[in-house]
């Protein structure tokens, strides 16, 4: 089965503040804009973020896309099989073919699907300002060994690297990554992740958003875990937007063995010096969905 990361959707309190920034700093285009909300989208793809209007910041869902309408079909009888609780077997949103969405451990809601809604590629989308397109998300949680369980068993990602039982970096796709899991207090999505072309296209980021006014809280360092160049910023809503680049392509499935890293402790996070700052782990934004929901749904989806 091929899946890759698809898109990220946020209740937001201010959907039109949101947008413009992540526009302004990420160069993201808009695709959709209505009372619910704001699409937008770093390349061809019809979104790659939503900014759903929300009394109060949350995930409202992450998207999976499915290379292979059948294996979206077994997917959703599997899901059936075990009991996993099932909000929807239809598309919930403009631009794509079929979809389901599932409640995951920790309250994670995923949405699968087939077939987003393209443009046709231009110079526009090969050459991007800046982001060149959602590159991963990183989850939080006092314990996440059970979603971690659940992406690998029941979604088919592979591990990749980890940091003893703290961390675990999951792969979809030849991406190091597509999802972190991080042990904190914290419950939710800490960061969301765009890829950069290169070390140049860090320098006009970084140069855009002193521009801008605005500062790094981490960055730019190197990654031991991804090897990948990073730089973290707090959108409107306290979540951490990471810009990155040079991340590890894992084309070698057979012969690629994960690392723990914890051999080395945690300044394998930035090999080139400082550690995260003071507060870090309190960015972030929770889930949203309660579990009596979307068991209540699943009944519903399953009757």
């Amino acid at each position: 089965m091929r899946l890759h990361i698809g898109h990220l959707a946020m209740r937001v309190r201010d959907p039109e503040r949101s947008a413009r920034f992540l526009g302004d700093i990420m160069g993201l285009r808009r695709t959709l804009e209505d009372e619910d909300g704001i699409f937008l989208s770093a390349n061809e793809k019809h979104h790659e973020i939503e900014y759903l209007r929300g009394t109060e910041p949350g995930v409202d869902h992450v998207g999976l896309e499915v290379e292979e309408e059948r294996d979206l079909e077994e997917l959703h009888a599997r899901f059936q099989r075990l009991g996993v609780p099932i909000l929807s077997d239809t598309p919930q949103e403009a631009g794509l073919g079929r979809a389901i969405r599932i409640v995951a451990p920790m309250g994670v809601v995923f949405e699968l699907y087939t077939a987003m809604e393209r443009e046709p590629l231009s110079i526009e989308h090969y050459m991007p300002v800046h982001a060149r397109r959602l590159g991963h998300v990183s989850f939080a949680g006092p314990d996440c060994s059970e979603l971690a369980g659940f992406i690998v068993d029941e979604l088919g990602f592979r591990i990749t690297d980890t940091l003893g039982g703290r961390a675990r970096w999951l792969r979809c796709d030849t991406d190091h990554h597509g999802i972190a899991l991080v042990n904190t207090a914290f419950t939710g999505l800490h960061h969301y992740a765009f890829e950069l072309e290169n070390w140049g296209a860090i320098e006009r980021y970084c140069d855009n958003l002193a521009f801008l006014g605005h500062r790094l809280v981490w960055g730019v360092g190197r990654h031991g875990p991804g090897r990948n160049l990073y730089t973290y910023l707090p959108d409107p809503e306290n979540v951490i937007v990471e810009g990155y680049a040079d991340l590890l392509q894992i084309v070698d499935e057979v012969n690629y063995e994960p690392i723990d890293w914890d051999v080395r402790g945690d300044e394998v996070l930035n090999l080139w010096g400082p550690m995260f700052p003071p507060g870090w782990r309190e960015y972030g934004m929770p889930f949203l969905t309660p579990a009596t929901e979307a068991r209540d749904a699943a009944r519903n989806v399953q009757a």
